[in-house]
């Protein structure tokens, strides 16, 4: 996790993993659970930081959030991927 964050909020290049696959493991992992996460992060960000960077790091998690969600979440049915009729 810190080479992760290392690597999204300083540019670092720490973290060489892929998220997206990772994340697609995780079977019992509902959307509901990410709001519950993210509700522990803007608190720990809170805690941690001041509130210029607790904001820098919210922003970018919701941003990832809704990714992972968009990837592990949603599909499209065969005819809204099929193209043009």
């Amino acid at each position: 996790m810190t080479d992760f964050w290392s690597s999204v909020i300083l540019k670092t290049g720490d973290y060489h993993g892929r998220p997206v696959p990772a994340h697609l493991k995780l079977r019992d992992v509902t959307e509901a659970d990410f709001e519950i996460w993210l509700a522990l992060f803007r608190e720990t960000a809170a805690e941690l930081f001041a509130p210029e960077t607790a904001a820098v790091f919210v922003e970018r998690a919701e941003r990832i959030a809704a990714s992972l969600k968009l990837a592990m979440f949603f599909r499209l049915g065969p005819a809204a991927s099929s193209g043009a009729e």
